[in-house]
């Protein structure tokens, strides 16, 4: 399943999308009013808004979080909403990632089994899991902090 654009076609492409939450009729809270959106490959896009705009909604359709009440999504031509939850969960493991404001680490796990969680998930045999999350600690400068637990690194550093 790869997501590369080769029909010169968006890698993200929203057309009309809705989101309505149902707290009991009449009770329907629409938060997304027919959303379109095309980010095509190579670019940076910014979502921002008020709060309360939809902006978090928008975010967990389009990284196969959750799925439209209406409307269309394709992701790298694949449909999101025809999508099996295991077609779901190898795009969230391998093609679509977030950087988000604030982090989810495992407060009782070191910072290197941290970063080993995704590859663990991915099915990285240990010894690889361990090669790459050092490698990417090195990256970032946190070598030194490997083992330290989530209490014990700086925000930054988490």
């Amino acid at each position: 399943m790869s997501l590369q654009s080769n029909t010169g076609a968006p890698l993200i492409a929203l057309r009309g999308v809705t989101k309505t939450y149902f707290a009991g009729r009449p009770n329907e809270l629409e938060i997304l009013h027919g959303i379109d959106l095309a980010v095509w490959p190579g670019e940076f896009v910014a979502i921002v808004g008020e709060s309360g705009s939809g902006k978090s909604t928008i975010m967990n359709i389009i990284g196969a979080l959750d799925r439209p009440t209406g409307g269309s999504y394709l992701l790298g031509g694949v449909d999101v909403e025809r999508a099996s939850d295991r077609q779901l969960s190898a795009i969230r493991n391998r093609k679509i990632g977030f950087v988000f404001q604030t982090f989810n680490l495992i407060g009782r796990t070191s910072a290197q089994k941290n970063v080993e969680l995704p590859l663990l998930y991915a099915g990285v045999p240990a010894r690889q899991r361990s090669a790459r999350a050092r490698e990417l600690l090195e990256l970032v400068g946190m070598s030194e902090r490997a083992k330290h637990q989530p209490n014990e690194l700086s925000g930054g550093q988490k």
